[in-house]
């Protein structure tokens, strides 16, 4: 797969979240499980694609359709499918259960409204703010839909599968209010000799008879400056000047990568302890109007916080999902991951701290 910057971009934005497992479909994932060595790259002997580290048996099956018609490509500058499907599958997955919370706190504001035509000289005029609020959440249930819309039909069209098929397994994954993770420790640097997965960097290096193994040694860390390479790291390299320099882009391409999987798991962090205190909260407010010490309007104000932030942390794991697949695709998507109690045996120059678990 030949990467590019533009690719990562596309994948952080247009496929990546405006929008977000273990939970399977299981007739689906079980019906297609015999079809997965046709989308699994070449990886070293008992290593494991790196989509395996999201631990969803409805994502395998997915790639694996995907790979039948890859397989059956011509287009060489097509992204490698596993790519496409799997950051279509963790915004869809996002959207899907966005709009589960959405529609919660649209029931708990109609509620509300109730409550309010009940007692208006109670609430004054906050029955205007219900109606602003119904119609703000009308609006958005629309925008997220369209976003789901989107990736749906693209993975229909991509890996060849009924509509329904895809709805239920998507729908059997929502059902867990499980988010997409990444089981992998979250990487301070990569070993620079994982570059050499990378189709641009394997072309150069057959031009000039290059081994890029025996060459690309170190680590590539966030702290590299944007669109530059280590001239240090890459001034001794041979196959001047096109090796270099395909090294150099992929080093920065590979730090700006990893500058956002780390930015994306602070805010994936910051997200999921804000969503634990709106729960606390709520929870608290229940127990405070079955005593009589709130009245259930306001408990419906404290359990639409939650829904916001049930929101905004699907949307931070969606993001963080995306920017591990950003940062697999800037290595080259043969590449395979390290996964916690399974470490790659060549990757001991990844400097990792523990990532971020954003269940909820």
């Amino acid at each position: 797969m030949m990467v590019s910057r533009s690719m990562v971009a596309m994948l952080v934005g247009a496929l990546g979240i405006a929008c977000a497992g273990s939970g399977v479909s299981a007739s689906y994932a079980m019906a297609h499980r015999e079809a997965m060595p046709v989308a699994v790259p070449a990886l070293r002997p008992g290593a494991r694609p790196w989509w395996s580290a999201f631990g969803s048996e409805t994502l395998n099956a997915l790639i694996a359709d995907a790979g039948h018609g890859a397989a059956a490509s011509s287009d060489l500058d097509a992204p490698a499918a596993e790519i496409g499907v799997s950051a279509a599958y963790v915004a869809l997955v996002v959207q899907t259960l966005r709009m589960t919370y959405v529609e919660s706190a649209l029931t708990a504001v109609r509620r509300q409204s109730q409550l309010v035509a009940a007692s208006p000289a109670l609430h004054d005029d906050f029955a205007k703010e219900l109606k602003r609020r119904e119609a703000g959440a009308a609006a958005a249930m629309k925008k997220i839909d369209a976003q789901r819309e989107a990736n749906f039909a693209f993975l229909v069209a991509r890996c060849g599968l009924s509509q329904e098929a895809l709805s239920q397994a998507i729908a059997d994954e929502v059902a867990q209010r499980r988010l997409p993770r990444f089981a992998a420790s979250l990487p301070q640097a990569v070993p620079t000799v994982l570059l050499a997965n990378r189709d641009d960097i394997q072309l150069a290096a057959s031009l000039y008879g290059i081994e890029p193994q025996a060459l690309l040694g170190g680590t590539i860390d966030a702290a590299e400056e944007a669109g530059e390479g280590d001239p240090s790291a890459d001034a001794d390299l041979p196959g001047a000047p096109l090796f270099p320099q395909v090294v150099a882009q992929g080093r920065a391409e590979v730090a700006e990568a990893l500058r956002r999987l780390q930015a994306s798991n602070e805010v994936a962090a910051d997200a999921s302890g804000r969503a634990r205190q709106a729960k606390d909260e709520f929870e608290r407010s229940k127990l405070r109007m079955s005593r009589g010490e709130m009245s259930e309007v306001q408990m419906l104000e404290d359990f639409q916080g939650l829904m916001l932030d049930q929101q905004r942390l699907a949307a931070a794991d969606g993001e963080l999902a995306i920017a591990w697949i950003a940062l697999v695709a800037s290595l080259g998507s043969r590449t395979p991951v390290l996964l916690r109690g399974s470490p790659a045996p060549d990757a001991a120059a990844l400097r990792a701290r523990p990532g971020l678990v954003g269940s909820f």
